[in-house]
C-alpha cells in the first residue's frame, strides 16, 4: 500500500494492489477526506502500465502539496 497524505486539508490517497480471480493486476484508489472518503478500481493485464499509472498518480500527489507517509 502506497499511503500519501495532505494534513494542511486532512486528505489522503491510498494506492492499494491486488490480483482479481483471473491473476489481472487491480490497482484500487482510495481517496477523500475526514468525512467522506471513495474508492476507484482500475484493472490491467500489464504490470508495466500498472506501475506508469501508479508513478503518474504519484507524481500528481506530491505536485498538489500530499505527502508519501511510510
Amino acid at each position: 500500500m502506497i499511503k500519501f497524505e495532505n494534513r494542511t486539508n486532512d486528505r489522503f490517497y491510498y494506492l492499494l494492489v491486488e490480483k482479481d480471480l483471473l491473476n489481472h493486476c487491480v490497482l484500487r484508489i482510495y481517496f477523500g477526506g475526514a468525512r467522506i472518503s471513495r474508492c476507484r478500481v482500475i484493472g490491467f493485464e500489464d504490470q508495466r502500465e500498472m506501475q506508469k499509472e501508479i508513478d503518474r498518480l504519484a507524481k500528481k500527489r506530491l505536485s498538489r502539496g500530499y505527502s508519501l507517509v511510510t
